[in-house]
C-alpha cells in the first residue's frame, strides 16, 4: 500500500518541479513497501540518506533559483527558502541521531510523507501560483496578497491529506507492532549482522563526512555569493569616484594639446624672423592668457591624478590585496577611514559623516575580513536614511577590546525585526536591495573568527547604532 497518492492535487504545473515531487515520492512508497515486509538494513538507509540529500541539493537550488528569477515576493520566498533550511537540519538530524532512534526508517518514512503533504499543497503549490500570476503581468506584491486570500481552500485540503496520510502512518504503526513482537526470536541472528555492521563503521564516518561536508560546500556558495555583490557594488562606487578626476584630466590634456600647438606656432613664427607673424602668433595665442593659466591647468591635473592614486590606495588597504588571510596587527581607525574612501559613492549623497574617532593600539585581526564589516554596516547605514540624515563613526578601547561603532539616523528597527537580523537570508529590503547575508556573515566574522561581539541598539524613526567589540590580543586572548 502506497503511503503517498500522487494525484492532480499535487501537480504545480511546473514540470521540473513535479517530476522532482514524483521522484521522491516513489522513495517514500518504496520505503514504506521495505516497512511492511520487516526491518530496513542500515545499508538501505544509508542509500536512503544519500538519495535525499541529493533530492534536497538539485530541487531546492532548482526552486530558489525560478523563484529569484521572476522575482516573487520576499515574503514568500524567505519563508519558502527557509523551510528548505529546515529539511535540511532535520535530514542532518534523523542521521546523527539514527543510532538512538527504537525505528529510524519508520520516523525517516513519516517525516518525509507529512513533509512532503505539507509542502507540496502549501509552499509549492502557492510558489507555482504566484508564478503564473507574476507571468501574467501582476506585480511580485499582488501575487502574495492574492494568494493570501485564496488560501483556506488549500487549507482544506491539506488537513485532509494529512488525516488520511496520518491514519496510514496509524496502520502500517500497528504492522510493525506485530512485526516486532517476534523481535527477541531474531535476536541471535541479528548477533551476526550487527557484527558485520561494526566493520563499515569506518565508512559509515566516511559517509557522513561527504554529506556534511555538501551541506558546507552550500553554505561557502552563499558566502562566496555575498562577497561578489559586494564587490559589484563596491565596483561600480570605486569606477563613479575614478571616473570624475580622470574625466577633467583627460579634459584639461585636451586644452593643453591646444595650448601646445599655439605656443609651438608662435616659436615657429620666430624661426622665421618675420615680425607681423610673430605679432600675429602671439596675438592668436593670447600669450598673457597662456602664462596665467597653464601653471593652475597642470596643477588642477596633478590634483585629480593625486585622487585616483589616493582612491587606489585606499581599494588596496581595504582588500589586502598583499597581505595573507591570517592574523595580524592592524590599525582599526586606518581601516575605517580607507573603507569610507572605498565606498564614499554609496554615502555622499545620503549623509554627512560626522567621525569621533579615538586613540586606540593596533588590534590583532584579519584586517581585509574586518574591512568587510565595516563596509556591510556603512553601507546598511546609508540605505536606512531615506533622504538626508547623518552617520556617525566613532572607535575606542576599554577592558583590553577595542571598539568601532557605526550610528545612523535613519529609520530604525522594531524589536521583532532587531531580534531577526542575524539570521541569514532575513532582510527588510526590497527585492535585489539586499540578500539577507550581509549581517550574518558580519556576525560569523566577528563573533567566530575573532572571538568579538556585537551590541545593537536601535528606535524606530530615529536611527540604528552597531558597535563591534574586538579583543586587542587577538581571538586566542578573548
Amino acid at each position: 500500500m502506497d503511503a503517498f497518492v500522487w494525484d492532480t492535487r499535487f501537480e504545480t504545473g511546473i514540470p521540473l518541479v513535479d517530476a522532482q515531487h514524483k521522484h521522491l515520492v516513489e522513495a517514500v512508497n518504496m520505503l514504506g513497501s521495505e516497512l511492511l515486509l520487516g526491518d530496513v538494513s542500515e545499508e538501505r538507509l544509508q542509500e536512503l540518506f544519500r538519495r535525499l540529500a541529493e533530492y534536497a541539493r538539485h530541487h531546492f537550488a532548482d526552486e530558489e533559483k525560478m523563484m529569484g528569477e521572476l522575482a516573487v515576493d520576499p515574503r514568500h520566498r524567505d519563508e519558502h527558502i527557509g523551510h528548505h533550511r529546515q529539511f535540511v537540519e532535520q535530514l542532518v538530524s534523523l542521521w546523527k541521531s539514527r543510532a538512538a532512534i527504537d525505528k529510524p526508517a519508520e520516523a525517516v518514512h513519516g517525516f518525509l510523507a507529512a513533509w512532503l503533504t505539507v509542502h507540496i499543497l502549501g509552499e509549492d503549490q502557492a510558489m507555482a501560483r504566484q508564478m503564473s500570476s507574476l507571468q501574467n503581468g501582476l506585480t511580485a506584491s499582488a501575487a502574495f496578497e492574492a494568494e493570501k486570500k485564496a488560501e483556506d481552500p488549500g487549507t482544506a485540503i491539506l488537513l485532509g491529506a494529512l488525516s488520511r496520510l496520518y491514519a496510514l502512518l496509524s496502520d502500517q504503526n500497528r504492522t510493525l507492532a506485530k512485526i516486532n513482537e517476534s523481535l527477541e526470536e531474531r535476536v541471535q541472528d541479528r548477533t551476526a549482522a550487527l557484527a558485520s555492521a561494526n566493520i563499515q563503521l569506518a565508512n559509515e564516518q566516511k559517509e557522513l563526512k561527504e554529506l556534511l561536508h555538501k551541506v558546507e560546500e552550500a553554505q561557502q556558495q552563499l558566502l562566496q555569493s555575498e562577497k561578489m555583490a559586494a564587490i559589484g557594488q563596491l565596483a561600480a562606487g570605486v569606477a563613479h569616484e575614478i571616473n570624475n578626476p580622470v574625466g577633467f584630466v583627460n579634459s584639461n590634456l585636451g586644452t593643453l594639446k591646444s595650448y601646445v600647438s599655439q605656443l609651438l606656432d608662435i616659436i615657429s613664427a620666430y624661426e622665421g624672423g618675420n615680425p607681423e607673424e610673430i605679432s600675429a602668433a602671439r596675438k592668436k595665442a593670447d600669450i598673457e592668457f597662456l602664462r596665467e593659466d597653464l601653471p593652475s591647468l597642470v596643477t588642477e591635473s596633478q590634483e585629480g591624478l593625486n585622487r585616483v592614486t589616493k582612491i587606489v590606495k585606499n581599494l588596496k588597504d581595504f582588500s589586502h590585496v598583499d597581505q595573507a588571510e591570517a592574523q595580524q596587527f592592524a590599525d582599526l581607525n586606518a581601516a575605517i577611514e580607507s573603507t569610507l574612501n572605498v565606498v564614499w559613492n554609496e554615502l555622499k549623497y545620503k549623509a554627512e559623516i560626522v567621525r569621533e574617532l579615538g586613540d586606540i593600539p593596533q588590534v590583532e585581526c584579519i584586517p581585509a575580513q574586518i574591512n568587510q564589516v565595516i563596509m556591510n554596516l556603512l553601507v546598511n547605514a546609508a540605505q536606512a536614511i531615506e533622504n538626508q540624515g547623518k552617520i556617525f563613526v566613532r572607535s575606542g578601547s576599554e577592558n583590553q577590546q577595542a571598539w568601532f561603532e557605526i550610528e545612523d539616523t535613519g529609520q530604525g528597527m522594531s524589536e521583532e525585526v532587531r531580534n531577526r537580523i542575524f539570521e541569514p537570508f532575513f532582510t527588510t529590503k526590497p527585492v535585489g536591495k539586499g540578500t539577507g547575508l550581509g549581517l550574518s556573515i558580519s556576525y560569523d566574522i566577528i563573533v567566530k573568527k575573532h572571538g568579538g561581539h556585537m551590541d545593537v541598539t536601535s528606535t524606530p524613526g530615529q536611527g540604528t547604532c552597531f558597535r563591534i567589540w574586538l579583543p586587542i590580543q587577538g581571538k586566542a586572548a578573548a
